[in-house]
C-alpha cells in the first residue's frame, strides 16, 4: 500500500507545508510575494460578513518547534521596563490598525461574524491590557449577535496566580471559547520542546478551563520530539481523563527552529519515528478517540459534540469567506466573491517582523508586506486544496471555472485519477444527494500531504523558487 501512495506523491512529511504546519490557509503564506499595499486596500470589496483575527506576538516561552511570529515576554511581573514598553508599543500599533480597518468595514456595512485573538499567547498580557483590547474590538467593529469570540492561552498562563481570574474576566466580557496547546503530556517531550512545565501543569490548566468555559479546545502534536506509540498511548490516557470538548491533534512538522535542525541532523534523525510508526500512531488516535465517544471532523480534529466544532478553522482555510487578520504576520483574504478582470480578490499578510510592523503602523503606513491576487485559477486550486478535506462538491461556479481553464482542469483530473488509484480519494453523496469527492480514510492519514499536492502550478513554482533562494543564502 505504501509504495502505491509514494508513487502518487503521498508520504508522511516532517517539513512545514508552504509555511504552515498544515494546509490551514490557501494560497499558503510562503507563496505570497511583495505587493503595493495601497492598491490592495483600494481594490478589496468586503462582503456582508467577515471574521476577525488579532495576533498577539508574545509568548512566555520560546518553543523549539514554533515558527510563528512571536517574541519572548513572560508578563509584566517578570520582565524589564524596556520589555513592557515594547509590548505597550505593539498594542498601541495594534489598536491603530484595528481603527483603520474598522472604519473601512463600517463603510462597506460588513458585520464581524467571529473574533479570534491568537498568537503567541494573548493570555500573557495583563488583565487591563486584555480588557482594553476587547473594548477596542467592540468599539471599532459591528459584531454579529451571538458571534463566537475565542482567545488563546497556555498551560502556564492559565495556571498562573492570576490566570483563573483573567479567564473569568474574559468570559464576563463576552469571550465564548478558549484554546490552548499542551502539545504532549510526556515530560521528556515537553522538556525538549522548551514548554517550561511538566505534565501536572496542563492537567491543572484543563481543570481550570473546564470550570470556566463550556467550549474549549486543546492542541496536541503527534511526534513532536522523536515520537513513539507509547507517547501516543500516554496522551490518550490523559485525554480519557480530561475529556476536552474539542481536541486538535496535529502532526509534528519542523521549520527553521531547533526541532527542525535536530531532525535534519543525520545522527539525530534516526531517533525520530519513521513513517510506519507515525501512521500506526495516527490510527491508534483515531481508534481510541472514537472509543471515547468523540466524532472526527477531519483528520486532525475531534469533538465530544458537534456544538463544539470550531467555525473559525473553516473560514481560515477558504478564501471564499472574508478574513481580516491584524497584527504582525497576520494573514487576510477578502473580496474574493467580486470578479474583476479575472481578479476575484486578494490574500495578503502583514510584515512578520515585529519592530517593522510596529514602526509602519505608528508612522501612518500600511503594514502589509506580501500578498497574492486570487484569480480564477487559484480559486479552482483552492476548491481542491481545501475542499477535499471535508468534501468537494462541483457546483455550477466550479464547472464554469473548469470550462474556462481546460489545461488546468486536465492537470487536476490527472491528480485526482492518481490519488483515486492509490485509494486516497473517494466519491460520496452529501445530505442533499449531491455527488462529491473527498479524502478517503486512507487519504486522511496523509491529509495535509495529500491536500498540498493540489496547490496550483503557479503556487508550487513560487514555493520552489523560494526554497531554492533560501538554500543559496544558507550556503553563501
Amino acid at each position: 500500500m505504501l509504495p502505491a501512495l509514494h508513487a502518487a506523491g503521498i508520504g508522511i512529511s516532517r517539513a512545514v507545508l508552504g509555511g504552515s504546519h498544515s494546509v490551514a490557509i490557501y494560497p499558503p503564506i510562503n507563496s505570497l510575494t511583495p505587493l503595493d499595499s495601497r492598491r490592495v486596500i483600494d481594490t478589496i470589496e468586503w462582503g456582508e460578513e467577515a471574521s476577525l483575527y488579532v495576533h498577539i506576538a508574545f509568548c512566555e516561552t520560546r518553543c523549539t518547534f514554533c515558527h510563528y511570529t512571536v517574541d519572548h515576554y513572560a508578563g509584566r511581573a517578570k520582565h524589564s521596563i524596556e520589555d513592557d514598553a515594547k509590548v505597550a508599543r505593539y498594542l498601541t500599533a495594534l489598536k491603530r490598525e484595528l481603527a483603520f480597518w474598522g472604519a473601512r468595514l463600517a463603510r462597506s456595512g460588513t458585520v464581524v461574524s467571529s473574533v479570534y485573538i491568537g498568537g503567541g499567547t494573548p493570555l500573557v498580557l495583563d488583565e487591563s491590557a486584555l480588557r482594553e483590547l476587547i473594548r477596542a474590538i467592540r468599539s471599532e467593529y459591528d459584531l454579529r449577535s451571538g458571534a463566537e469570540f475565542c482567545i488563546e492561552g497556555s498551560p502556564l498562563t492559565i495556571t498562573a496566580p492570576e490566570g483563573e481570574h483573567k479567564l473569568q474576566s474574559l468570559k464576563a466580557q463576552g469571550v465564548t471559547r478558549l484554546s490552548f496547546g499542551v502539545q504532549s503530556f510526556d515530560d521528556e517531550v515537553l522538556k525538549y520542546a522548551a514548554r517550561g512545565y511538566q505534565r501536572e501543569t496542563p492537567i491543572r490548566a484543563c481543570a481550570i478551563a473546564n470550570r470556566i468555559f463550556e467550549n474549549w479546545n486543546l492542541d496536541l502534536i503527534q511526534g513532536l520530539y522523536k515520537g513513539s506509540t507509547s507517547e501516543v498511548w500516554g496522551n490518550l490516557e490523559a485525554i480519557a481523563e480530561i475529556r476536552p470538548p474539542h481536541l486538535t491533534w496535529y502532526h509534528g512538522r519542523f521549520g527553521d527552529r531547533p526541532q527542525g535542525h535536530w531532525y535534519r541532523t543525520e545522527t539525530k534523525r534516526a531517533e525520530f519515528e519513521d513513517e510506519f510508526t507515525t501512521l500506526l500512531g495516527r490510527m491508534l488516535i483515531w481508534q481510541e478517540m472514537a472509543a471515547l465517544g468523540y466524532d472526527q471532523t477531519d483528520g486532525n480534529r475531534f469533538v465530544r459534540s458537534h456544538e463544539f466544532t470550531d467555525p473559525f478553522k473553516r473560514i481560515r482555510t477558504t478564501a471564499a469567506s472574508d478574513l481580516l487578520g491584524l497584527g504582525a504576520g497576520a494573514y487576510s483574504h477578502g473580496g474574493v466573491k467580486v470578479a474583476k478582470a479575472n481578479c476575484l480578490g486578494h490574500v495578503f499578510r502583514n510584515d512578520p517582523n515585529i519592530p517593522t510592523y510596529v514602526d509602519a503602523v505608528l508612522t501612518g503606513n500600511i503594514p502589509i508586506a506580501t500578498g497574492r491576487a486570487v484569480d480564477e485559477e487559484e480559486l479552482l486550486a483552492a476548491s481542491y486544496a481545501t475542499g477535499l478535506r471535508i468534501g468537494r462538491i462541483e457546483n455550477e461556479s466550479l464547472r464554469s471555472l473548469r470550462s474556462a481553464h481546460p489545461q488546468l482542469s486536465r492537470y487536476y483530473d490527472a491528480l485526482v485519477d492518481q490519488l483515486n488509484n492509490a485509494g486516497a480519494l473517494e466519491a460520496y453523496l452529501d445530505d442533499r444527494g449531491q455527488a462529491g469527492l473527498r479524502l478517503s480514510a486512507l487519504g486522511k492519514l496523509f491529509e495535509d500531504e495529500a491536500l498540498s499536492l493540489f496547490f496550483s502550478p503557479a503556487v508550487k513554482s513560487e514555493l520552489a523558487r523560494r526554497t531554492t533562494s533560501e538554500r543559496k543564502l544558507q550556503l553563501a
